[in-house]
């Protein structure tokens, strides 16, 4: 089987996110033995292999202009005869992709609203949203296009086992993605610890956290029983098992709507803004703008009173159930294969 070759941008200044979501696509390609390999940005190789469930080759991308990139890129791809190149980063520059198509080599874009690498594109994915189907076509008229929730990406584990009921959940989960690179994480413990009492809460940090000293003290300072889990292997069990998240909007809610866990989702991105609105819209989470200045003290306030009320928290699972799935990889790899070249 020809591979499938990913070009992803992880740091900690960036986040995890677009490691986590081609990571689903590759898993669903492993289902059918297609081998996969990655192409990160300097130091990716480090964050991606810290992950129990990572098997595949992380090569990492010299740095050099965009043509340098676009002759490099072009040359793996062709020497490992890739079927496709997937890219998920808003900073990859069109430029170099340029070479790849030039090659006759397939390009996939993971596109959340920046447009920008639409034009190298064979395929254009976006699970988001449906709103710029045309802008895509305006952009690139031959691309194909895969919007909307039938093509979101989610790990394996999120397709497997069972969403027990609110009474067979316990505490409360916050985790502000891979690396928070708004350092929401500290303040956030702070505002919680004043206004709840007895609560057990588990603090997720991704691989690419930084602030493990500062987020320690916080902890050692609180009265709350607080269990730090760093690197956390299976967001799926952590999830399921919550009976309320705060977490970071973006690719972290669609994995909260497939556990039916009902949540408060800090938006910390513009290109979040359309999915958090929907996300509220069906009244399984409250969301907070934390693009600009964030209220701490008026999130741990909705969260303290969200705890205080287990029929809104019963509701809120009631009306999240049914309205996501996780089958979504296999879908784009569906798509992959009618832009595939024999």
């Amino acid at each position: 089987m020809r591979p499938i070759v990913f070009r992803v941008s992880v740091s900690p200044a960036i986040g995890m996110g677009h490691l986590m979501r081609s990571l689903a696509l590759a898993q669903a390609a492993g289902s059918y033995d297609i081998p996969c390999h990655f192409f990160t940005d300097k130091g990716g190789r480090a964050l991606a292999v810290a992950r129990n469930d990572w098997i595949y080759p992380v090569t990492e991308v010299p740095c050099g202009s965009d043509d340098d990139e676009s002759r490099w890129l072009t040359e793996q791809a062709k020497r490992m005869n890739a079927s496709v190149v997937v890219v998920d980063g808003y900073d990859i520059p069109a430029a170099s992709l340029s070479g790849l198509r030039g090659a006759g080599i397939p390009v996939m874009v993971m596109d959340d609203g920046q447009l920008s690498q639409v034009a190298q594109a064979s395929l254009v994915v976006n699970s988001t949203t449906s709103s710029l189907d045309a802008h895509y076509q305006e952009i690139n008229p031959a691309v194909k296009i895969c919007s909307g929730p039938d093509y979101r990406l989610m790990r394996l584990e999120f397709q497997r086992g069972d969403n027990p009921p609110q009474d067979k959940r316990f505490g409360i989960a916050v985790c502000i993605g891979g690396s928070d690179p708004k350092g929401l994480t500290v303040p956030l413990i702070n505002a919680l610890s004043d206004v709840l009492n007895d609560v057990p809460v588990r603090v997720i940090t991704g691989a690419a956290f930084n602030d493990i000293s500062a987020l320690n003290e916080a902890i050692k300072a609180s009265p709350l029983a607080i269990q730090h889990i760093h690197n956390c292997q299976d967001m799926a069990d952590v999830w399921r098992h919550s009976k309320l998240a705060v977490s970071a909007a973006g690719g972290s809610q669609f994995e909260l709507g497939v556990c039916e866990t009902p949540s408060v989702l800090l938006m910390v991105a513009e290109n979040q803004r359309t999915a958090t609105e929907q996300a509220q819209q069906e009244g399984w989470c409250t969301t907070f703008d934390c693009t600009g200045d964030v209220p701490f003290d008026e999130i741990a306030g909705t969260v303290h009173a969200l705890w205080q009320q287990p029929g809104k928290l019963e509701a809120m699972q009631q009306a999240v159930k049914g309205k996501y799935h996780a089958e979504g990889a296999f879908n784009v790899l569906n798509a992959i294969a009618e832009v595939i070249q024999p």
